[in-house]
């Protein structure tokens, strides 16, 4: 899918068809669509009869290979974690153990064989990898061999929102195109098309929440309820945080401290006299917490949360995760 504020970027990509580095990394905040980006453009690289504004037909043999996920020239390289789950005979979904939240060192020593290889169609062979912060030094080191010397017609496509994960040496082998926070105009009436959004005012809201990432805004109206039930919590000086911490266990954990991050953000602001950013319609509680508040040891805190974010995807035990988060929070504002 080419959203909206995709569409100069996609016509930079799409003029140089021919002409495309060996690999793109393509960068920006979450929420921004990047993986549905990459996906969209490998398609179209592959596609046999693409349409004039370079868009993948849909209709080709290779667009149906690529929607039926066999197409023989690409592969999507991914935790397992985010590869969709298996069912049995039946239509059931399989109860598997924990999976993995990395690229994996195989995955990526796998593609030797399918880059020692011709192509299939005589065209392209594309390799997306989302998200590539997701390797460890390790398997970041096996990609650079590829990078470095690629097979004629090879395209990388890396997906990152934490370029800074990266090592120098694969960035510095990759073409960066980074995909900027659309204007607040554009990303208000793309999210007004979605039957969840019902005014303007909302959406404004859901963007400001998010940061201006339309797509964290709108994954934000499927979780306002909930988000509001922890910023009233967070408002509530005698909240427990053991308490807390059972009440939301169920919620992703790099989603709750997003919260807490954009809610800390705010008091901060707010205790050096300046307006909620992302809060606006909370600003006489938000100062109220400000006024009882140590901006030194906020400060701290923010970054707990920071360090916190990168144990997120696979905290050791959700509850403790979330009990250490809260009581964390309550002895930075009082």
């Amino acid at each position: 899918m080419i959203f909206p504020w995709h569409n100069e970027v996609w016509q930079r990509l799409t003029q140089r068809r021919g002409q495309l580095p060996h690999a793109l990394l393509l960068q920006g905040r979450p929420g921004l669509g990047k993986s549905a980006l990459a996906l969209e453009f490998g398609q179209a690289l592959l596609c046999e009869s693409p349409r004039p504004d370079a868009t993948a037909c849909g209709a080709c043999a290779a667009c149906g290979w690529f929607s039926q996920g066999n197409h023989p020239d690409f592969r999507l390289v991914q935790p397992e974690s985010l590869a969709p789950e298996a069912e049995d005979g039946e239509g059931n979904t399989k109860k598997e153990k924990k999976k993995s939240d990395q690229i994996k060192v195989d995955q990526v020593r796998a593609l030797e064989g399918f880059l020692g290889v011709g192509t299939h169609r005589g065209g392209l062979r594309v390799i997306v990898l989302d998200p590539a912060d997701s390797m460890n030094v390790v398997t970041q080191n096996a990609l650079l061999k590829n990078l470095e010397e690629p097979p004629k017609g090879t395209a990388f496509i890396l997906v990152t929102s934490r370029p800074q994960q990266l090592l120098a040496t694969v960035r510095s082998r990759c073409q960066i195109v980074t995909i900027s926070q659309p204007a607040l105009e554009i990303a208000s009436k793309w999210l007004m098309n979605n039957d969840s959004i019902k005014s303007e005012s909302e959406a404004a809201a859901l963007l400001n929440a998010a940061g201006g990432a339309p797509l964290a805004a709108l994954k934000g109206a499927e979780t306002a309820a909930v988000q509001a039930a922890l910023l009233d919590a967070l408002e509530d000086a005698s909240a427990d945080p053991l308490a807390m911490a059972q009440q939301f266990e169920g919620l992703d954990a790099a989603l709750v401290i997003g919260w807490l991050q954009r809610w800390v953000m705010d008091i901060f602001r707010a205790g050096l006299a300046q307006a909620a950013h992302f809060h606006p319609q909370r600003q006489a509680q938000i100062e109220r917490i400000a006024r009882g508040a140590r901006l030194p040891r906020l400060g701290r805190y923010e970054q707990e949360l920071r360090r916190a974010r990168a144990l997120a995807a696979h905290p050791l035990n959700a509850r403790l995760f979330l009990e250490e988060l809260f009581i964390g929070y309550k002895a930075a504002v009082q």
